[in-house]
């Protein structure tokens, strides 16, 4: 299942790179998800590219009942996002993936760091396929899992715009 979702950023594209690449931040984003621990760690990725990984173990909560069976009461999820290299306009690519490890679920994708219509603000776009590889009720799994992909992304939205309002 295809998901593409958009956040703005009230900073630059050099000021959101900072933020998203800063292992506070991620630790922040990690526990306002609800993650009951967290591991973050911000490694050359060559050049002034960077990766960053967090592992985090969150509560199933929310979870689709279909999907319950197959986490338990708890769900380790492990972000890696591999960013490139700035181009001449200062945006920036990254390959993104999301694995639920233990579970036929995946997210693999891109983020792309665009600069915004308004004048000193940034798109964050993160676009890529949710795949839940189990015969029968993959595509029902995907389904309720979809709009949770969303919700995470409208959090972190939030969390986002008070990271950048503390300056």
């Amino acid at each position: 299942m295809r998901i593409t979702e958009t956040v703005v950023h009230q900073a630059d594209l050099q000021r959101t790179y900072a933020m998203l690449t800063n292992p506070d931040y991620q630790r922040l984003r990690c526990e306002r998800a609800g993650a009951t621990d967290e591991t973050v760690t911000v490694e050359p990725a060559g050049g002034d590219a960077l990766e960053v990984t967090t592992r985090r173990h969150l509560p199933t909560t929310g979870v689709p009942d279909v999907a319950k069976a197959f986490v338990g009461p708890t769900l380790l999820v492990v972000e890696t996002v591999r960013w490139g290299a700035a181009d001449a306009d200062g945006e920036r690519e990254a390959a993104m993936s999301l694995d639920l490890p233990g579970t036929p679920v995946r997210f693999m994708g891109g983020i792309h760091l665009r600069r915004g219509a308004t004048e000193g603000t940034t798109e964050q776009v993160v676009d890529g396929d949710l795949e839940a590889n189990i015969p029968f009720i993959g595509k029902r799994i995907e389904a309720a899992v979809a709009p949770q992909v969303a919700e995470i992304v409208q959090l972190e939205a939030q969390v986002a715009r008070e990271w950048l309002a503390r300056g």
